[in-house]
Parts: C-alpha cells; structure tokens; sequence
C-alpha cells in the first residue's frame, strides 16, 4: 500500500489486478478481491466507479477486464513515451541483425522484479519468446542479472532466490560474485538460468528515469558463447544509440510546461471523483506530458482540490505509476508494464465495434462508421454492423465515403476548414446528389446547427442515412451513421434516433480522446 489515500491505493491496485489478465480471462468479484485482499463489497464499488470511467468494463457473466479507455491510455504509451518510441525500431533491427530474440526489460521497484517492456522476435519456425508484461526475476536470466548488476548488490538480499532450472545459481555469495562480474565487463551472460533451453546476453541502460536492460537470446543448442559475445557489441551499440535518441527528447520543451486541464466527466458542482481524478492523471502521463509536482497547478489540470490532488500524486510516487524527471511527474514502470502487457493499439477497432454492436441493437438499424483522415482530406467506412431487424440495410467496409454526399461524409465535412468544400470535386452518384456548392454550403450550416446530417439518395439511391460526427480532441474524427432502405425512411423516430446516435457519438469522443 501506498502513502497515498487508500481509495487511491485501492483503485491502482484493482487496475493493476485488471492488467495482468487477458480479456479472455476476466476476474470474478470474489477472486479479485482476494487478489487484492479487499472485501468484496470494496471490490464490487471500486470496479463501479473504474467501469464509469471505461478503465474497466464488466462482461455479460458479471466478471471484470481492462475498460476501453485504459486501452487508449496504454496505446498512446506506445507511442508517445520516448524510450518505448525509440526503442522499438531498433529492437526490432538488432532481432534481425543478431537472428536472436530482443527484449528491452526494466525494472519495477515496487516489487524488485523487472518486465518485458518490448519483444522483438525474428522469423523461424522455432524461437525463444517472453511476452511483453511478462515479469522476470532478477536474479535469472541476462536481462534481470544485468539489471541487478546496475542496481547493486544491496538489491540481492531483498530477492526470492526461486529455483527456475537446473541451472539456476540461488547461492547468494555465488550471486554476489556474478553481479560484481557483470559489472566490471558491462555484460552478463546467462545460460539456461531462467529458461533451461535459452541463452542470451544482455547490458543495463538507464534512460528517462528508468533502469533496464537489452538482452539477445536464442535457443541453447543453436547459439555459442562466440555468438554471445558477438551479440554483445550490437546490443551495447542500440542502447548507446537509444540513450542518444532518448536523451534529447525534452518532454518539458516537446508539451510545455503548463498542460490543459484535461476534458472529462465531471461530478456535483465540477468536482471529479476519485476515479475521475485517477483517469485524468493517466491521460496526461499518456500523453507523455510533463506535469506539475505542485498541488495547486496539477488541482487545476485534473479537476480536484490541492490536497487530493497531492495524495493521488503520492500514490502515483509510491506505486511506481509515475515518477520525477527534471522536476516534473512522468509515466514510471507501473505504468508501463501496464502498457506492456496491454500492447499497441494498431487501430481504434477493438474500441469502436462495442459502441457500434451496441448502438445498431438498440436502433434495430445498419450502423457504421466513418474515418477521416487529414493528412488525405478523404473518409473511409471502415466498420459496419448490421442491424438485428428483418429487413436492414447492407453497407460494404472499406469504402471511400465522399464528404460532400451522404449522412457519413456532410457530418465530417460540416466541421472541417471552410475552404475544403470549395477543394472538392463534385461527383454525381445518384439523381438526388448535391452538386452546387452553395447548397452544400447551407446544409453543413445546419448540420452544425442541429448536431446531425441526412442523407436521402445521395450516395446511394436507395439508401436514406442519419449520422453525428465524433471528435478525438478538438478535431473531427469520423461520423457514425444510421442507415435504412429510403422506402423505411417515413417509419423512423428521428428525435429519438439522432439523441441515440448523438450519445454513441460523445462515447466514442470521450473514449479516444485524450486532451
């Protein structure tokens, strides 16, 4: 438990009980709160308020997973942390380049073990593989013996000296011996001392505040200590070059020093709930921006009081959800393996489609959405959920949706720069497609109005379409749609089916964005 409020403490402990499972592999009320060592009555209103935030969402048997926020959240991790944006290329490299597995693993002091950050795996039919997130000890295996070796020996005697192999040194003076050896040739080597059929060779870094190690590993019986020691070099070469990458990266000078408070749910009169509190602190360290150590600056940012705000920060300290870098709070180790063990977020994918499904069975309706892209000033349909009525209307995804025509592409295009309707070419689809600018022109208008467009024939002849922008940030991001054959059109409720679709809409804002 950390010196922070207890109600702190509770929340990262369950989001951390939450983190080390699978969605496949939800947590009972009842196991968790033994996980956990909290009454189930506790356990039952911490994972309530977390599931308010979507930091964790229940299943339809009543068991709990990792929500889709924190998805978010850990996805941005990727890609915004400079050692974990740095480093995977070149993990990436180096497995090619040595034909060995690559892992960056770090250390977590909170529980003096180390985790696979990053796993670059080269092809072949048989290879050495540690999941990232995966803990390992510190005193088996290249990885965690390097880092022990860059922490010191005092670190040796606060181990659980497990037995992983035959091979596995538990003798403590012998260990001492080894750890001192690593250190004075900057190396460690380990063969078949956490995974009997694995060796490898691995060096320290510290970097960003963090103390870890690179280490290349492959199968026993394929590798030689020649290979190790050659090994050696191209790793000590990619942590010079990652300490190079990430020590000029100036998080202070990349997002300023003064962050925005941060949008979100707020309780009575503006106040945000503990678990408010605690989703806003994990956006910003997302984000990657430095924040404020101070009670009254890091209050404004997430919506509380100095005095909350400072216990939530002392969680965070304790906990290893953050820590200091030039005197500012950044994401610590916690919080990475948390990011670890969730991985990337190659698309919004996983995230959108239970909004989708959720929305198309409440309507009855077609439901899709619509992605935009700025840098191609174009849209794509790229999900599509049919609806559960008989009769429905049937879209293909991964079709180019034009911005000028149709429910999907006016609710995109009403909130784009003005000068982007006059870029566009006008293409007919249909009899009924608009192709006057100025027409165009007074639709967005009320399209901005009213919160929605309509489409009736206009990309589709016989399609009539209902859809509500969503935004990620300040910017607009797609459209969700509603879409049913146009003969069904005088049948819908609109009032009800905009309110719907405006609310899927504000989810899926709320859910990714992150300023």
């Amino acid at each position: 438990m950390s010196s922070g409020s207890a109600a702190n403490d509770r929340l990262i402990a369950t989001l951390d009980a939450l983190t080390r499972r699978t969605v496949d592999e939800p947590w009972g009320v009842r196991e968790l709160a033994e996980e956990t060592r909290l009454s189930r009555s506790t356990v039952h209103r911490v994972l309530q308020a977390l599931a308010e935030c979507d930091l964790a969402a229940q299943t339809a048997n009543a068991t709990y997973t990792f929500g889709p926020r924190l998805r978010v959240l850990m996805g941005s991790v990727h890609r915004s942390h400079p050692l974990l944006s740095q480093a995977r290329p070149l993990t990436e490299t180096l497995a090619a380049t040595c034909d060995a597995t690559i892992l960056l693993a770090l250390y977590e002091p909170g529980r003096t073990q180390a985790f696979v950050a990053l796993a670059a795996v080269p092809d072949g039919p048989l290879r050495y593989r540690l999941d990232p997130g995966r803990s390992i000890p510190l005193h088996a295996g290249a990885a965690g013996r390097a880092i022990l070796a860059e922490l010191g020996p005092e670190v040796l005697d606060r181990l659980d000296l497990v037995t992983h192999t035959a091979d596995t040194v538990t003798d403590r003076g012998e260990l001492a011996r080894l750890v001192q050896k690593s250190r004075q040739d900057g190396i460690t080597i380990s063969i078949g001392q956490h995974v009997a059929l694995a060796s490898g060779v691995a060096a320290p870094l510290r970097v960003a505040g963090l103390i870890g190690a690179i280490s290349a590993t492959r199968l026993r019986h394929e590798t030689t200590t020649a290979d190790l020691e050659r090994f050696a070099v191209h790793v000590r070469d990619a942590i010079d070059e990652i300490g190079r990458l990430v020590g000029g990266v100036d998080p202070v000078a990349q997002h300023g020093t003064s962050p925005a408070p941060l949008a979100g749910r707020r309780g009575v009169e503006g106040k945000a709930s503990a678990a408010e509190r605690l989703e806003g602190l994990l956006t910003a360290l997302a984000i990657g921006a430095p924040l404020p150590t101070g009670g009254r600056a890091l209050a404004r940012l997430l919506g509380g009081n100095p005095a909350t705000t400072a216990r939530l920060l002392d969680a965070a300290f304790a906990t290893g959800l953050a820590i200091t870098r030039d005197e500012h709070a950044v994401a610590g180790p916690l919080l990475l393996r948390w990011t670890a063990s969730l991985g990337p977020l190659p698309s919004n994918r996983a995230i959108v489609e239970p909004v989708l499904r959720a929305l198309a069975q409440d309507t009855g309706e077609t439901v899709a959405l619509t992605e935009y892209a700025p840098q191609t000033r174009s849209a794509r349909m790229t999900s599509v959920v049919p609806g559960p009525k008989p009769v429905h209307y049937s879209l293909p995804t991964d079709t180019e949706i034009p911005l000028a025509a149709g429910a999907a592409g006016k609710a995109i295009l009403a909130h784009l720069p003005e000068d982007t309707l006059a870029q566009l070419p006008m293409v007919k689809y249909t009899d009924n497609t608009p192709l006057e600018r100025a027409h165009i022109s007074k639709d967005l208008q009320r399209v901005r109005e009213r919160g929605w467009a309509q489409g009736d024939g206009e990309r589709i002849p016989d399609a009539f379409g209902i859809a509500v922008p969503y935004f990620i940030g300040h910017a607009v991001a797609g459209s969700v749609t509603v879409t049913v054959p146009r003969h069904q059109a005088d049948q819908l409720d609109v009032d009800r089916l905009t309110c719907q679709l405006t609310d899927a809409a504000h989810t899926l804002t709320r859910l990714l964005s992150l300023r």
